[in-house]
Protein backbone atom coordinates (compact mmCIF):
# COMPACT_ATOMS: atom_id res chain seq x y z
CA UNK A 1 0.00 0.00 0.00
CA UNK A 2 2.77 2.01 1.02
CA UNK A 3 4.01 2.14 -2.56
CA UNK A 4 0.67 3.16 -4.15
CA UNK A 5 0.11 5.72 -2.16
CA UNK A 6 3.31 7.24 -2.61
CA UNK A 7 2.71 6.96 -6.47
CA UNK A 8 -0.69 8.41 -6.52
CA UNK A 9 1.02 11.19 -4.35
CA UNK A 10 3.16 11.81 -7.02
CA UNK A 11 0.78 12.38 -9.45
CA UNK A 12 -1.40 14.21 -7.41
CA UNK A 13 1.41 16.70 -6.87
CA UNK A 14 2.04 16.69 -10.66
CA UNK A 15 -1.43 17.97 -10.87
CA UNK A 16 -3.43 14.20 -11.78
CA UNK A 17 -7.21 14.76 -10.97
CA UNK A 18 -7.84 10.87 -10.60
CA UNK A 19 -4.86 10.70 -8.14
CA UNK A 20 -7.06 13.57 -6.49
CA UNK A 21 -10.34 11.82 -6.08
CA UNK A 22 -8.64 8.41 -5.01
CA UNK A 23 -6.71 9.98 -2.47
CA UNK A 24 -10.41 11.51 -1.41
CA UNK A 25 -11.50 8.02 -1.56
CA UNK A 26 -9.00 6.68 0.44
CA UNK A 27 -9.56 9.16 3.16
CA UNK A 28 -13.40 8.54 3.64
CA UNK A 29 -12.62 4.63 3.60
CA UNK A 30 -10.10 4.15 6.54
CA UNK A 31 -8.88 6.50 9.29
CA UNK A 32 -5.22 4.63 8.65
CA UNK A 33 -5.34 5.51 5.16
CA UNK A 34 -6.25 9.44 6.06
CA UNK A 35 -3.30 9.90 9.05
CA UNK A 36 -0.80 8.71 6.18
CA UNK A 37 -2.05 10.26 3.37
CA UNK A 38 -2.26 13.85 5.78
CA UNK A 39 1.47 12.71 6.58
CA UNK A 40 2.47 12.44 3.15
CA UNK A 41 1.32 16.29 2.41
CA UNK A 42 3.05 17.83 5.23
CA UNK A 43 2.85 21.66 4.93
CA UNK A 44 0.97 21.32 1.72
CA UNK A 45 -1.98 20.62 3.10
CA UNK A 46 -2.45 24.39 4.88
CA UNK A 47 -1.78 26.31 1.55
CA UNK A 48 -3.97 29.29 1.37
CA UNK A 49 -7.29 28.84 -0.11
CA UNK A 50 -10.45 30.78 1.12
CA UNK A 51 -12.93 27.50 2.18
CA UNK A 52 -16.53 29.31 1.56
CA UNK A 53 -19.42 27.36 3.72
CA UNK A 54 -22.89 27.65 2.16
CA UNK A 55 -25.79 26.45 4.49
CA UNK A 56 -29.37 27.00 4.80
CA UNK A 57 -32.69 24.87 4.64
CA UNK A 58 -33.02 22.31 1.57
CA UNK A 59 -34.96 23.40 -1.79
CA UNK A 60 -34.10 26.68 -1.38
CA UNK A 61 -31.95 26.55 -4.53
CA UNK A 62 -27.95 26.40 -2.60
CA UNK A 63 -26.92 23.87 -5.36
CA UNK A 64 -27.68 26.54 -8.46
CA UNK A 65 -26.65 29.42 -6.66
CA UNK A 66 -23.60 27.77 -6.12
CA UNK A 67 -23.40 26.86 -10.03
CA UNK A 68 -23.44 30.31 -10.42
CA UNK A 69 -20.69 31.53 -8.17
CA UNK A 70 -18.49 29.21 -9.62
CA UNK A 71 -19.21 30.93 -13.32
CA UNK A 72 -18.33 33.93 -11.60
CA UNK A 73 -14.94 33.19 -9.29
CA UNK A 74 -14.01 31.41 -13.07
CA UNK A 75 -14.41 34.85 -14.92
CA UNK A 76 -12.29 36.16 -12.02
CA UNK A 77 -9.78 33.08 -13.02
CA UNK A 78 -9.83 31.40 -9.81
CA UNK A 79 -9.67 27.43 -8.94
CA UNK A 80 -12.64 26.19 -7.25
CA UNK A 81 -13.07 22.57 -5.24
CA UNK A 82 -16.40 22.30 -4.17
CA UNK A 83 -17.18 19.69 -1.46
CA UNK A 84 -21.46 19.08 -1.34
CA UNK A 85 -22.06 16.62 1.67
CA UNK A 86 -25.02 14.76 1.31
CA UNK A 87 -26.79 12.26 3.53
CA UNK A 88 -25.33 8.45 3.07
CA UNK A 89 -27.16 5.52 1.84
CA UNK A 90 -27.57 3.36 4.80
CA UNK A 91 -27.34 0.58 2.14
CA UNK A 92 -23.99 1.59 0.21
CA UNK A 93 -22.29 3.85 2.14
CA UNK A 94 -22.29 6.09 0.20
CA UNK A 95 -23.34 9.83 -0.70
CA UNK A 96 -27.05 9.49 -2.04
CA UNK A 97 -28.70 12.35 -4.70
CA UNK A 98 -24.81 13.94 -4.95
CA UNK A 99 -25.47 17.67 -5.86
CA UNK A 100 -22.78 17.05 -8.31
CA UNK A 101 -25.64 16.17 -10.71
CA UNK A 102 -26.42 19.51 -10.31
CA UNK A 103 -23.25 21.20 -11.69
CA UNK A 104 -22.72 18.75 -14.56
CA UNK A 105 -21.92 21.56 -16.66
CA UNK A 106 -18.43 22.48 -14.70
CA UNK A 107 -17.23 18.78 -15.33
CA UNK A 108 -14.65 19.45 -18.35
CA UNK A 109 -13.67 22.56 -16.93
CA UNK A 110 -9.81 21.32 -15.47
CA UNK A 111 -9.84 24.28 -12.86
CA UNK A 112 -13.00 22.84 -11.31
CA UNK A 113 -13.40 19.65 -9.46
CA UNK A 114 -16.88 18.69 -7.55
CA UNK A 115 -17.50 16.02 -5.33
CA UNK A 116 -19.90 14.65 -3.02
CA UNK A 117 -18.90 13.76 0.09
CA UNK A 118 -21.53 11.39 2.13
CA UNK A 119 -22.20 12.46 6.01
CA UNK A 120 -21.13 8.74 7.11
CA UNK A 121 -24.05 8.95 9.66
CA UNK A 122 -21.53 12.08 11.11
CA UNK A 123 -23.32 14.00 13.72
CA UNK A 124 -24.06 17.41 12.20
CA UNK A 125 -23.76 16.47 8.71
CA UNK A 126 -19.37 17.06 8.20
CA UNK A 127 -17.43 14.10 7.92
CA UNK A 128 -14.09 13.14 9.09
CA UNK A 129 -13.15 12.71 5.57
CA UNK A 130 -14.78 16.62 4.67
CA UNK A 131 -11.80 17.85 6.47
CA UNK A 132 -9.18 15.83 4.93
CA UNK A 133 -11.00 16.54 1.48
CA UNK A 134 -10.23 20.25 2.30
CA UNK A 135 -6.65 19.34 3.03
CA UNK A 136 -5.97 17.67 -0.30
CA UNK A 137 -8.09 20.70 -2.06
CA UNK A 138 -5.22 22.99 -0.63
CA UNK A 139 -2.52 21.02 -1.21
CA UNK A 140 -3.85 20.71 -5.03
CA UNK A 141 -3.32 24.39 -5.33
CA UNK A 142 -7.66 25.22 -5.28
CA UNK A 143 -7.62 28.94 -4.78
CA UNK A 144 -11.43 28.96 -3.00
CA UNK A 145 -13.09 25.54 -1.43
CA UNK A 146 -16.71 25.37 -1.26
CA UNK A 147 -18.16 23.20 1.17
CA UNK A 148 -22.47 22.42 0.48
CA UNK A 149 -24.25 21.29 3.62
CA UNK A 150 -27.19 19.00 3.49
CA UNK A 151 -29.35 22.02 4.96
CA UNK A 152 -30.37 19.94 7.88
CA UNK A 153 -29.87 20.00 11.84
CA UNK A 154 -26.83 20.80 13.22
CA UNK A 155 -25.03 21.65 9.96
CA UNK A 156 -25.49 25.39 9.65
CA UNK A 157 -23.17 25.47 12.76
CA UNK A 158 -21.01 22.40 11.60
CA UNK A 159 -19.83 23.84 8.12
CA UNK A 160 -18.52 27.11 10.02
CA UNK A 161 -16.40 24.99 11.74
CA UNK A 162 -14.36 24.42 8.80
CA UNK A 163 -15.29 27.24 6.73
CA UNK A 164 -13.49 31.07 6.87
CA UNK A 165 -16.58 32.70 5.59
CA UNK A 166 -20.43 31.14 5.91
CA UNK A 167 -23.18 32.03 3.55
CA UNK A 168 -26.40 31.82 4.54
CA UNK A 169 -28.92 31.51 1.98
CA UNK A 170 -32.82 32.08 2.22
CA UNK A 171 -35.53 32.78 0.25
CA UNK A 172 -38.78 34.50 0.70
CA UNK A 173 -41.84 32.82 2.17
CA UNK A 174 -39.78 30.11 3.66
CA UNK A 175 -42.17 30.34 6.73
CA UNK A 176 -42.06 32.22 9.49
CA UNK A 177 -38.70 34.63 9.00
CA UNK A 178 -38.60 35.31 12.73
CA UNK A 179 -38.60 31.56 14.21
CA UNK A 180 -35.88 30.79 10.91
CA UNK A 181 -33.94 33.49 12.57
CA UNK A 182 -34.51 32.45 16.52
CA UNK A 183 -33.10 28.65 15.62
CA UNK A 184 -29.81 30.05 15.67
CA UNK A 185 -27.80 29.10 11.76
CA UNK A 186 -28.08 33.04 11.43
CA UNK A 187 -26.06 33.42 14.24
CA UNK A 188 -22.67 31.98 11.93
CA UNK A 189 -23.53 33.93 8.93
CA UNK A 190 -20.68 36.07 7.53
CA UNK A 191 -23.11 37.23 4.26
CA UNK A 192 -26.35 36.46 3.43
CA UNK A 193 -28.22 35.39 0.21
CA UNK A 194 -31.60 35.86 -0.16
CA UNK A 195 -31.86 34.18 -3.11
CA UNK A 196 -35.07 33.38 -5.09
CA UNK A 197 -35.30 37.49 -4.72
CA UNK A 198 -37.69 37.35 -7.65
CA UNK A 199 -40.79 35.47 -5.77
CA UNK A 200 -43.49 37.44 -4.20
CA UNK A 201 -42.29 38.52 -0.67
CA UNK A 202 -38.63 39.13 -1.11
CA UNK A 203 -39.03 42.53 -0.27
CA UNK A 204 -40.81 41.74 3.14
CA UNK A 205 -38.14 39.04 4.20
CA UNK A 206 -35.23 41.55 3.42
CA UNK A 207 -36.93 43.81 6.10
CA UNK A 208 -37.28 41.21 8.52
CA UNK A 209 -33.58 40.71 7.96
CA UNK A 210 -31.87 44.05 8.01
CA UNK A 211 -33.89 44.49 11.29
CA UNK A 212 -32.41 41.45 12.57
CA UNK A 213 -29.02 41.89 10.96
CA UNK A 214 -29.00 45.53 13.18
CA UNK A 215 -30.40 44.31 16.57
CA UNK A 216 -27.98 40.74 16.64
CA UNK A 217 -24.79 42.53 14.81
CA UNK A 218 -24.87 46.18 16.00
CA UNK A 219 -21.71 45.64 18.64
CA UNK A 220 -19.82 43.46 15.89
CA UNK A 221 -17.09 44.57 13.56
CA UNK A 222 -18.67 42.70 10.87
CA UNK A 223 -22.47 43.18 10.31
CA UNK A 224 -23.19 40.17 7.72
CA UNK A 225 -24.46 42.14 4.42
CA UNK A 226 -27.94 40.68 2.51
CA UNK A 227 -27.74 40.12 -0.81
CA UNK A 228 -30.49 39.67 -3.76
CA UNK A 229 -29.49 36.90 -5.68
CA UNK A 230 -31.51 34.90 -8.46
CA UNK A 231 -29.71 31.38 -8.98
CA UNK A 232 -31.73 30.80 -12.06
CA UNK A 233 -30.72 33.96 -14.00
CA UNK A 234 -27.29 35.05 -11.88
CA UNK A 235 -28.82 38.03 -10.59
CA UNK A 236 -27.07 39.07 -8.24
CA UNK A 237 -24.19 36.35 -7.73
CA UNK A 238 -21.60 39.01 -8.76
CA UNK A 239 -22.48 41.00 -5.62
CA UNK A 240 -22.36 38.01 -3.66
CA UNK A 241 -18.80 36.95 -4.33
CA UNK A 242 -17.26 40.74 -3.98
CA UNK A 243 -18.76 40.47 -0.27
CA UNK A 244 -17.29 36.66 0.10
CA UNK A 245 -14.31 37.98 -1.12
CA UNK A 246 -14.35 41.70 1.04
CA UNK A 247 -14.87 39.01 4.02
CA UNK A 248 -11.59 37.45 3.65
CA UNK A 249 -10.10 40.41 3.28
CA UNK A 250 -11.30 41.71 6.37
CA UNK A 251 -10.35 38.64 7.91
CA UNK A 252 -6.67 38.71 6.63
CA UNK A 253 -6.45 42.56 7.30
CA UNK A 254 -7.70 42.23 11.13
CA UNK A 255 -5.82 38.97 11.79
CA UNK A 256 -9.09 37.05 12.31
CA UNK A 257 -8.50 34.15 10.18
CA UNK A 258 -5.69 32.97 12.32
CA UNK A 259 -8.22 32.97 14.80
CA UNK A 260 -10.35 31.19 12.59
CA UNK A 261 -7.68 28.15 11.42
CA UNK A 262 -7.47 27.97 15.46
CA UNK A 263 -10.55 27.18 16.03
CA UNK A 264 -11.26 25.00 13.14
CA UNK A 265 -8.37 22.92 14.22
CA UNK A 266 -9.32 22.65 18.03
CA UNK A 267 -13.12 21.63 16.87
CA UNK A 268 -11.15 18.89 14.54
CA UNK A 269 -8.59 17.45 17.29
CA UNK A 270 -11.97 17.19 19.65
CA UNK A 271 -13.88 15.89 17.09
CA UNK A 272 -11.21 13.21 16.09
CA UNK A 273 -11.31 12.48 19.89
CA UNK A 274 -15.14 11.68 20.44
CA UNK A 275 -14.65 9.67 16.86
CA UNK A 276 -11.98 7.39 18.19
CA UNK A 277 -13.16 6.86 21.75
CA UNK A 278 -16.78 6.66 20.68
CA UNK A 279 -15.12 3.47 17.85
CA UNK A 280 -13.19 2.11 20.62
CA UNK A 281 -16.02 1.50 23.30
CA UNK A 282 -18.47 0.07 20.21
CA UNK A 283 -15.14 -2.32 20.04
CA UNK A 284 -15.23 -2.62 23.57
CA UNK A 285 -18.18 -2.93 25.33
CA UNK A 286 -19.33 -6.17 24.20
CA UNK A 287 -16.84 -7.66 26.66
CA UNK A 288 -18.89 -6.38 29.27
CA UNK A 289 -19.22 -9.92 31.16
CA UNK A 290 -14.96 -9.80 31.80
CA UNK A 291 -15.54 -6.24 32.44
CA UNK A 292 -18.37 -6.40 35.01
CA UNK A 293 -17.41 -9.28 36.89
CA UNK A 294 -18.72 -12.28 35.23
CA UNK A 295 -22.62 -12.96 35.95
CA UNK A 296 -23.53 -10.43 38.37
CA UNK A 297 -24.29 -7.96 35.73
CA UNK A 298 -27.20 -10.47 34.30
CA UNK A 299 -29.12 -10.72 37.28
CA UNK A 300 -29.35 -7.08 38.13
CA UNK A 301 -26.39 -7.74 41.58
CA UNK A 302 -24.28 -4.90 39.77
CA UNK A 303 -23.94 -1.80 40.59
CA UNK A 304 -23.77 0.02 37.49
CA UNK A 305 -22.20 3.11 38.71
CA UNK A 306 -19.40 0.57 39.82
CA UNK A 307 -19.77 -1.13 36.71
CA UNK A 308 -19.12 2.06 34.62
CA UNK A 309 -16.14 2.73 36.52
CA UNK A 310 -14.73 -0.84 35.66
CA UNK A 311 -15.76 0.15 31.85
CA UNK A 312 -14.05 3.01 31.88
CA UNK A 313 -10.57 1.24 33.32
CA UNK A 314 -10.51 -1.18 30.97
CA UNK A 315 -10.78 1.40 28.40
CA UNK A 316 -8.52 3.80 29.71
CA UNK A 317 -6.29 0.81 29.03
CA UNK A 318 -7.03 -0.66 25.75
CA UNK A 319 -6.98 3.86 24.68
CA UNK A 320 -3.49 3.50 26.10
CA UNK A 321 -2.70 0.23 24.32
CA UNK A 322 -4.11 2.14 20.85
CA UNK A 323 -2.05 5.47 20.73
CA UNK A 324 1.13 3.48 22.08
CA UNK A 325 0.71 0.99 18.44
CA UNK A 326 -0.38 4.60 16.39
CA UNK A 327 2.96 6.10 17.76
Amino acid sequence: MTQNLEELVTLFRKGDTRALAKLITMCEESEEQARGIIDMLGKDAQRKAHIVGFAGAPGIGKSTLINRVIEEYRRRDLSIGVLAVDPTSPYTGGAVLGDRSRMNRHSVDPKVYIRSMGTRGQLGGLSRATRDAIRLLRAYGKDVIIVETTGTGQNEVDVAKVSHTVVVVMMPNLGDTVQFIEAGPVEVADVFALNKSDLAGADATMAELRSMVQLRFASKPWAPPIVKTVGTTGEGVQELVDWIVRHYEYLRETGEILQREKRAYLYELVDLAKHRLSTLVDSEVHRYEQVFGGEDILDGGANPYKASDSLLKHLIEKLSEHTRLAT
